[in-house]
Formats: structure tokens, C-alpha cells, sequence
């Protein structure tokens, strides 16, 4: 029998929310990477990540995380939910079209 209640649900997705959250601007504060320069990130999502950079693994993963923070955000708008905030706008993973970036 499952014991979970509707309540503890939605606290543990904001608890999960809120650590990618917190992740995605930790790394990018790591690599200086501005969040809120639209070209930049639309640069950084589409383009081939040097695996030779010194910070491979944390552009790798730091790339993994917004797509996987964009991709939840669209499913929660296509379910007709609100999104909970992030540190990228809702509205610049569609301009950005993480769905389509992921390959």
C-alpha cells in the first residue's frame, strides 16, 4: 500500500526542484557562466562541449542539468501546472528549444 500523501509529494518535488535550482547556479557561477545572457546559454546548450576544456565534466553537467530543469518546466506547463522558479526564466527554454537540444 503506498503511504505517500499528495502533500509530501509536491514537498519532496520542490525539495528536488529547488536542489537542481541550486546546483544549475552553482556550477555556472563555477564556470562564470551568465544565466541570463540568452545568446551565451542558447551557445552553450547547442554547442559541442571540448572535451580537452579543463571543466569538461562540469560543463557536461551543468549542460545535463538545464536541459533536465527545461524539460521538466515544459512538462509541468504542458500539464497545465505553474512551474516553480528557477534560475533560467520558464519562458527561455522555449526560445532556447531544450527539448530539440538534447539531441
Amino acid at each position: 500500500m503506498n503511504t505517500i500523501s499528495g502533500p509530501v509529494q509536491e514537498n519532496n518535488y520542490e525539495k528536488t526542484i529547488h536542489e537542481l535550482n541550486r546546483e544549475i547556479v552553482r556550477l555556472a557561477f563555477a564556470l562564470n557562466l551568465d544565466l541570463s545572457n540568452h545568446a551565451y546559454l542558447h551557445e552553450f546548450l547547442t554547442a559541442d562541449i571540448d572535451r580537452t576544456h579543463d571543466h569538461f565534466h562540469k560543463r557536461e553537467t551543468l549542460k545535463g542539468l538545464i536541459v533536465l530543469r527545461g524539460q521538466i518546466c515544459m512538462q509541468v506547463g504542458d500539464a497545465g501546472m505553474e512551474p516553480l522558479p528557477g534560475p533560467i526564466h520558464e519562458s527561455i527554454y522555449k526560445l532556447l528549444q531544450v527539448h530539440q537540444s538534447i539531441g
